[in-house]
Order: structure tokens, then C-alpha cells, then sequence
């Protein structure tokens, strides 16, 4: 995948892990926000050697997920936190 379009990718990524977190504070959980996260990945971010170590992430955050309680939602933001870094970890090895 070229640079750029792996730039734009893990972009979009990111703002749906920023949306996710920001619902998971106000203690609420949006399953679709779970669901395009999965579609970034699956669409092409995974396939990428550069973003091995995002998926690992991702599937931190949706084990975390698939016991929605509201006490758990701290835990799941944690999660969105650590994939956001290990985006930007790739994002600056890139540009």
C-alpha cells in the first residue's frame, strides 16, 4: 500500500477511535463506531506489514466490548487510548 493512502487510512481509523472513546467517557457504547473500526482494519490496514501491531489493538478493544457494562467502559477507553498511540507510533515511522 502506498504511503499515502496507508496515511489516509489510519487517519480515518484514529477519528473513529477518538469518537468511540469520546462515547465510552460519556458512558455510552456505540456499536457501530466498533463495527467501522473492524472495517478500517479488515479494508486494507491489516494487510499491511507496516500495522501488524494494530491489530493486536483492535482486538483488545473488541473483546472488550463484547461484555457491554458500564463498569467495564473504563477499561475499553484505556483500550482506545493504546490503539490511538500504536496509530500514532505508525503514523510517524510513515511521514
Amino acid at each position: 500500500m502506498e504511503n499515502l493512502d496507508l496515511v489516509r487510512r489510519l487517519r480515518r481509523l484514529r477519528r473513529a477511535v477518538d469518537m468511540l472513546q469520546a462515547d465510552l467517557r460519556r458512558e455510552q457504547l456505540n456499536v457501530e463506531l466498533v463495527a467501522d473500526i473492524e472495517k478500517h482494519m479488515d479494508h486494507g490496514i491489516a494487510t499491511d506489514s507496516r500495522c501488524a501491531s494494530l491489530a493486536t489493538r483492535v482486538d483488545v478493544l473488541r473483546e472488550s466490548t463484547l461484555t457491554p457494562r458500564r463498569e467495564l467502559y473504563v477499561d475499553t477507553a484505556r483500550a482506545c487510548e493504546q490503539l490511538k498511540n500504536a496509530i500514532d507510533g505508525v503514523l510517524n515511522t510513515i511521514t
